[in-house]
Parts: structure tokens; C-alpha cells; sequence
């Protein structure tokens, strides 16, 4: 199965989702893996309420995170969309619990198939020159 086609069996089963964090993958199918794992911050910092969960490692910007000495960027931008979006306190747990799944799941496929993919239902289909205009 590829990677839209779990969006869309997703979405049938949880059609709000398409409103939720995860939009730009859901909606738009942005499958890269950096929108796979900000859509995934935004997701767990939703379910927790807590910011520190927006912190993801491709970002400007540090944060060493003192269990693991890992260094993160501290993205204010994030913030302040969440604080915009009420930290989607609207939206289902269940819902951003699936979410979060479903993301982690898409970041286990290769980024060049997803992709491919997306690209693919991106483009125009084919003209039939024979078709009346």
C-alpha cells in the first residue's frame, strides 16, 4: 500500500485529522520527512500540551537535551502557531494518538518512494488530443 493510500484509508477513518496537525500530510500529502516529523511534534505536542514535544532535530536554532545530549532546535515559530491554534485542544486524543501512529508509520517507508508518490498525484492528467474541447 503506498503512502497516499494510507492517508486516504486514514482520513475515511478519521476525517477530521484533515483539519488536525498533520494536515500538510494528510490533505496535502507533504511526505517528505521533514513535514512527516514537524506534522509529528506538532501531534505529540497537541496530545501533551507541552512544547518541548515540538522540538525536533532539523531546525535552526539548539536545545541539548539533558537525558540523552541530543541537540534539538528550541523552534519559537512552532510555539507561537500552537499558542494560535490553541494547541488544538478541539481535537480528538484518540484521534492524535492514530495520528502520531500513522506518521511513524509513513517514516518507516523510504522519503524517495513517498515522495515519487506524491509527485505523481501532483501532476495533470494526461490530455487526450481526440477529446472534444
Amino acid at each position: 500500500m503506498t503512502a497516499i493510500e494510507r492517508c486516504r484509508l486514514f482520513v475515511d477513518e478519521w476525517p477530521d485529522a484533515e483539519f488536525g496537525p498533520a494536515h500538510i500530510v494528510l490533505a496535502d500529502y507533504n511526505l517528505e520527512d521533514h513535514h512527516l516529523r514537524w506534522c509529528l511534534g506538532l501531534c505529540r505536542a497537541a496530545l501533551s500540551h507541552d512544547e518541548r514535544d515540538l522540538l525536533t532535530p532539523y531546525e535552526v536554532g539548539t536545545f541539548i537535551d539533558p537525558h540523552t545530549r541530543t541537540t534539538y532546535a528550541k523552534p519559537a515559530g512552532d510555539r507561537l502557531f500552537m499558542d494560535r491554534m490553541d494547541w488544538y485542544r478541539r481535537c480528538d486524543r484518540d484521534e492524535l494518538a492514530a495520528t502520531i501512529g500513522l506518521l511513524e508509520q509513513l517514516l518507516t517507508l523510504p522519503e524517495a518512494q513517498r515522495v515519487a508518490e506524491s509527485n505523481l498525484d501532483d501532476a495533470e492528467p494526461p490530455v487526450d488530443p481526440a477529446a472534444p474541447r
